[in-house]
């Protein structure tokens, strides 16, 4: 959270610079501070903002193409992995939300009932209809009494990834392995310290013209301590992965997989079954 003395700097310059309204500010040497846009109709502020409030806050927390695992602690104090609602895939950054927040900025949508700190923010809760037929129901947060965007995020979760694990999916990455003549995919599933505790390996092996998907599972310390075959295939020599597909394993529901990987956590899969790749 901003604290007031930040709140109150905010306001005044946005208050002084008018260029801000209606137009979009990227500096390299910007602070948490830093004002990206004031909109034109309700000169609502956009903050650069941190890992808590903010653009930088609604965009790692919320767009879709946000990878990052957030964890919380629930009820019994153990962790569990969080699934906050995602943006329409399509809708761009800080533009369409500006949009957005513009519509349900109204009096009549302030949501006194439903919000769970009246003394720190204002909410605002209203529909938006993104490209022509996709509607939704926003929550818009400001701070208390003042015009500056704490955060923003769709009311449902239907554009988020199904996930069957108590993991976090991670980052795909792909690389080539020279002696082995390998290409390799790799997709973690991590736990709440951002340890790889399992993960999907598909190796394109150039020498055998095979292709081969694995489940790994990893040690406490993330080393791969043995794998399970799910199946193989042939391959021509030029086969590599291309990005739509490595597009897809990131975006994609995994379920098959991930009930692979809850078997082996559930021990359903024995460690005799487990070998090295």
């Amino acid at each position: 959270m901003f604290s007031k003395k930040q709140i109150a700097e905010i306001e005044r310059i946005a208050s002084e610079d008018l260029s801000y309204i209606g137009g979009y500010t990227v500096d390299g040497k910007a602070t948490e501070i830093s004002i990206l846009t004031v909109s034109k109709k309700n000169l609502l502020i956009f903050t650069e903002g941190n890992e808590h409030t903010g653009f930088k806050h609604i965009r790692k927390r919320h767009s879709y193409y946000s990878y990052i695992n957030y964890w919380v602690l629930n009820e019994k104090d153990t962790i569990r992995l969080d699934n906050p609602s995602k943006f329409h895939p399509k809708m761009m950054p800080i533009i369409d939300y500006v949009k957005i927040a513009e519509v349900i900025y109204k009096e009549e949508n302030k949501n006194i009932t439903k919000n769970s700190k009246p003394e720190l923010f204002d909410k605002y809760s209203g529909t938006y209809i993104y490209d022509n037929d996709h509607k939704e129901m926003y929550h818009l947060l400001l701070y208390k009494d003042t015009k500056i965007v704490h955060t923003m995020f769709p009311q449902s979760k239907r554009k988020n990834q199904k996930v069957r694990t108590k993991y976090g999916k991670g980052t795909v990455k792909v690389e080539t392995k020279i002696p082995e003549f390998t290409h390799d995919l790799i997709l973690p599933y991590e736990n709440e310290m951002g340890v790889p505790a399992y993960s999907i390996l598909i190796r394109k092996y150039l020498a055998e013209l095979k292709e081969r998907t694995f489940i790994q599972k990893h040690n406490d310390s993330g080393k791969v301590i043995g794998s399970v075959l799910l199946g193989e295939r042939n391959i021509t020599f030029n086969e590599r992965f291309e990005r739509g597909f490595m597009n897809a394993m990131q975006t994609s529901d995994l379920l098959d997989f991930e009930s692979v990987i809850n078997k082996l956590d559930k021990g359903e899969i024995k460690g005799s079954n487990l070998k090295k790749v």
